[in-house]
């Protein structure tokens, strides 16, 4: 029979905060016996010892350790008391990350078990069962994330950008766009939405502000060259006049909507909306955005239960859509 080491006093104690990290919580708590119990069979290991660290634990305010006891005479329990996260914060954390169909899936399953250890083993029990996501991105996650990162550097850091952009042909070939040519910006913001990244910032060959979907990126590089950005430009603003991230002349918008879509309406414009029932199971929105195809494919997307009412631009060039959709189907 091998003769069991005893082990250092500073390892027992890094130890037993483990043991307690790992295997407790407020619903889960082990006496001294318990935690004895927990240390490996290779070492020889006292209760008096095991019992100094709990006191020294049970009085700090780094690592705090709480010790309950139901009744005198009965043993004493402890948990560690100093998670950063609830277990239903962890969840959103695991939630959003699987949801994130740009980051690769066995870089997910990487994160979700980080995630799993930032609690006790009782409470990652409970984070075993993942989201499931209708739909995967299937191609580039990994240069994605790489990007997201750079970009991330770049808009912190005021860098100037450079990267090759393009698309995917009816051939499902990726050709890259501007003959080739590196595209040089200045990173403004990055924003998320409707499941994809996309880069907002300043071109500048032609000083205009544009939006660029990251996962169409190529080479992405970050210049030394820093740039000062435009203190009167608002990121949030710029977006929220957006239809599905197309930019566009600003117009003031006027559309009778049917009622079952208020929801609809509010999910898109928010509750601070303009919005004015009419009586007649119909209200009219007026609102600030900008005009663009995304403009119009959504506002034909909900086919008759919505009329463009102002401006007349905007009416005359729905009016076409309108009749070009319907020799479609002559």
């Amino acid at each position: 029979m091998k003769t069991k080491k005893i082990i250092p006093s500073r390892e027992r104690f890094l130890e037993v905060l483990r043991i307690l990290q790992e295997h407790t919580d407020e619903r889960n708590q082990l006496d001294i016996h318990e935690i004895q119990g927990h240390f490996s069979n290779k070492f020889k290991v006292g209760l008096r010892g095991i019992r100094e660290d709990l006191q020294v634990l049970e009085g700090s305010t780094v690592f705090p350790v709480i010790a309950t006891q139901e009744k005198n005479g009965l043993k004493k329990k402890y948990y560690y008391d100093g998670r950063l996260f609830e277990v239903h914060e962890l969840r959103l954390l695991m939630d959003a990350i699987v949801a994130a169909k740009f980051i690769p899936k066995q870089e997910t399953e990487g994160l979700l078990m980080k995630i799993r250890r930032l609690t006790s083993d009782n409470f990652a029990n409970q984070l075993k069962n993942e989201l499931q996501v209708a739909e995967q991105m299937n191609h580039n996650t990994q240069e994605v994330s790489k990007f997201v990162q750079l970009l991330h550097e770049a808009i912190e850091n005021k860098q100037i950008v450079t990267f090759q952009y393009g698309r995917y042909n009816t051939e499902l070939q990726f050709r890259l766009g501007n003959e080739g040519n590196e595209y040089e910006v200045k990173p403004l913001g990055l924003v998320w939405n409707k499941d994809r990244y996309y880069l907002v910032a300043n071109y500048i060959p032609k000083d205009e502000v544009r939006q660029y979907r990251v996962d169409r990126m190529r080479n992405v590089q970050l210049m030394e060259a820093s740039f000062v950005p435009e203190p009167t430009f608002n990121l949030r603003q710029y977006v929220n006049n957006m239809m599905h991230m197309y930019s566009g002349e600003m117009i003031s918008l006027e559309a009778e909507f049917s009622e079952k879509l208020i929801n609809v309406v509010i999910d898109r414009f928010g509750l601070k909306a303009n919005i004015q029932s009419d009586g007649n199971r119909k209200f009219v929105l007026k609102t600030m955005i900008a005009k663009s195809d995304g403009l119009i494919g959504w506002l034909l997307r909900w086919g008759s239960d919505v009329k463009v009412l102002h401006p007349p631009k905007l009416v005359h060039e729905m009016k076409e859509e309108i009749q070009k959709l319907a020799q479609q189907y002559e």
